[in-house]
This record gives structure tokens, C-alpha cells and sequence, in this order.
């Protein structure tokens, strides 16, 4: 791709060609114009925080025929120095599921995490998050980066730990604003954002809103405003409040928005 002898407008033209080539062939990775990494590699363990509590990671692992599992977001967006969450729903009939885990494009190692609660059931959710670096866009295209994601239910059987079939989940790396071409091609109208929910909203959440918790009624309204996809995730200065809205409640011990 890189040229000594081209000038740097027509390295620059010749990148965005290749972007705009990429979406229309369906490409999972929009790639980033000469001179800049792959986006890919910011998630990788090496450059990202990763989740709150990692395991060691799984490196191809089997794969345990019994449990399936499917997510529940169709596009996750990732900010630098944020959590976007992975939220997938399985079926485990031997009761045997204990976290879940993602792998991401030019990896063979799946990273994971344990989930409080999920042993012991044949059904149920598994919700977590992943969290990249402040500087996750310095050395890549200031672009909506898409990713197709690898996403797992991590089961155990004997000690051993197993995955599920592998769930195709769109991550996209958002570096550039929301009224950028790039990210207006593969963030779904309406969920481009200023920052991602907050560790302390999943939190809140879990904790007050979720199915059989004491605020499940409420649910629609803490998902408008503070879910995933919250309307507060917009701009900087809702950013903020929403996050202390929800470090207040969790220090309060309290549901009541």
C-alpha cells in the first residue's frame, strides 16, 4: 500500500479509497489509510485494560457442543478509555456455564472472565464489559474502525474450561466524531456517542433493574436514559451527570431514580 514516491495527498486520497472500498465489499475491518495501525490491535490484552476481573486466557479452546449462546446487542461501540459490554444470552443444560469471553480478528487466544451467578443455571444472561485504553486511537485512523468480535459463553467440565460456538458480534472503534463519514456508514442511527455507559450504571443495573430486581418495573426507563444505548451517552456534559447519577445511587444503596 505505502508508496515512497506518492505525495502525502495522494497516500491520503488512496486510503480513503481503500476505506470506502471496504464498506462495499462488507469487509469486517475498515482499514486505516497508510501510515496508521491496525485497528484490531488496540483491543488486543497488550494494549487494553481488558475486563475488570481477567482470566488467564483461553488459547484454542474446545469447544463444548452443549451450551449455545446468542447476544443481545447487535453493534457494541467502543470509546479510548471506556467499557463497551458484551451482554449474550445462553442455554447450558448441563448447568455448567461460568463466565464469558470475546476474541478479537488476528487472535487465537480468547480472553474471558468469570460472572457471579451463572453456575448452576440452564438458562440465563451473561453481561460484562471490556475496556480499552486511553490511547487506544493515537496510532489509528481518526475513523469508525468495525471489527467483527468472537464472542463466547465459557463453560467447565473435569476443571477443564470449554466456549460455546463462537457468537459474531460488530465492535466498532469509534475515533473520529459522530458526524464523520466513516461512522455514519457503521454506527446504527442514533447510537454514535460522546462516551459508553459506565461500569457504574451495568452496576445499577444488575443490582436494581434486572429481571427479578427490586426496580425491574423501572427498567424501560433506567434503559432510555442510562442503559447501553442511554440518551445520556450523547455529550460530554450528560456523560458526566449520568455517571454520577448512578456512582450516587450505588452509594446509596439505593433504586429509586
Amino acid at each position: 500500500m505505502r508508496r515512497p514516491t506518492a505525495s502525502p495527498t495522494k497516500r491520503y486520497a488512496a486510503g480513503v479509497a481503500l476505506v470506502a472500498a471496504s464498506v462495499v465489499a462488507g469487509c469486517s475491518l475498515l482499514l486505516p489509510y497508510p501510515g496508521g495501525e491496525d485497528p484490531a490491535e488496540v483491543f488486543l490484552p497488550e494494549n487494553a485494560p481488558g475486563f475488570p476481573d481477567p482470566q488467564a486466557p483461553l488459547v484454542d479452546p474446545k469447544t463444548d457442543p452443549s451450551v449455545t449462546a446468542q447476544s443481545l446487542i447487535d453493534v457494541a461501540l467502543a470509546l479510548p478509555g471506556s467499557a463497551f459490554n458484551i451482554h449474550l444470552s445462553f442455554q447450558a443444560p448441563n448447568q455448567n456455564v461460568v463466565g464469558g469471553g470475546i476474541r478479537f480478528p488476528g487472535s487465537d487466544a480468547v480472553q474471558w472472565t468469570f460472572i457471579q451467578g451463572v453456575s448452576g443455571l440452564d438458562s440465563g444472561e451473561l453481561r460484562f464489559a471490556y475496556v480499552l485504553a486511553d490511547d487506544a486511537c493515537d496510532d489509528v485512523a481518526n475513523l469508525c474502525h468495525e471489527i467483527q468480535t468472537e464472542q463466547f459463553a465459557v463453560s467447565q467440565i473435569g476443571g477443564e474450561f470449554l466456549v460455546s460456538e463462537p457468537v459474531p458480534v460488530r465492535v466498532v472503534l469509534q475515533c473520529a466524531t459522530c458526524d464523520s463519514q466513516s461512522c455514519l456508514q457503521v454506527v446504527p442511527a442514533g447510537q454514535c456517542k460522546t462516551c459508553s455507559q459506565p461500569e457504574a450504571c451495568v452496576t445499577v443495573y444488575d443490582e436494581c433493574f434486572a429481571p427479578g430486581a427490586p426496580a425491574e418495573d423501572q427498567a424501560g426507563v433506567f434503559e432510555a436514559f442510562l442503559g447501553a444505548d442511554g440518551a445520556l451517552w450523547a455529550s460530554a456534559g450528560t456523560c458526566a451527570q449520568g455517571e454520577a447519577l448512578c456512582e450516587g445511587l450505588l452509594e446509596a444503596n439505593s433504586c429509586d431514580l
